[in-house]
């Protein structure tokens, strides 16, 4: 079964801020396991409603507006492509642009449509389809989740305190 960790452990950043960002993608799927879910779920009820394409960023600020978590909006590339990775069956209905982020998860995204998709599809940087196996990691990778903190916190304690 694939998960949100896979990506995580694939990720190799390039940069500071993309190693944050997999930091913070990290931090956030960890103390707040239940988000991802929600925002596959939101995908597959607009999927429902236009049976040809869906929005990731869409989904992603009405899940934040509704659970009321402060999210970065940086962190929706990442979301995207974790949602295709962990539900293939949405590639070719999600929009996607490229982005260097890409390099670092081992993928890009094709040149040009498939007929009949809405969206050009992620694929493995090696051209292979997201529903393969991902190319073969050189080394082991350990985790990047903080041993402590928290780095997201809910708007209401924020107000509160």
């Amino acid at each position: 079964m694939r998960t949100t960790d896979d990506i995580i452990l694939m990720a190799k950043p390039t940069t500071a801020k993309q190693a944050r960002l997999v930091l913070d993608f990290s931090q956030l799927t960890h103390d707040h396991p239940e988000l991802f879910e929600q925002l596959a779920g939101l995908v597959y009820s607009r999927l429902e409603k236009n049976s040809r394409a869906a929005s990731v960023r869409e989904a992603f600020e009405r899940l934040r507006y509704d659970i009321h978590i402060r999210m970065s909006n940086d962190l929706v590339p990442l979301m995207g492509r974790a949602l295709l990775y962990v539900h293939p069956d949405l590639i070719g209905t999600v929009k996607l642009n490229p982005r260097p982020l890409d390099e670092a998860l081992g993928m890009r995204v094709s040149q040009k449509k498939l007929p009949g998709d809405y969206a050009r599809r992620l694929l493995w940087c090696d051209g292979r389809p997201l529903t393969e196996a991902p190319p073969a990691m050189k080394k082991p990778v350990q985790s990047v989740r903080p041993a402590q903190g928290t780095l997201f916190e809910d708007a209401e304690e924020e107000k509160a305190g």
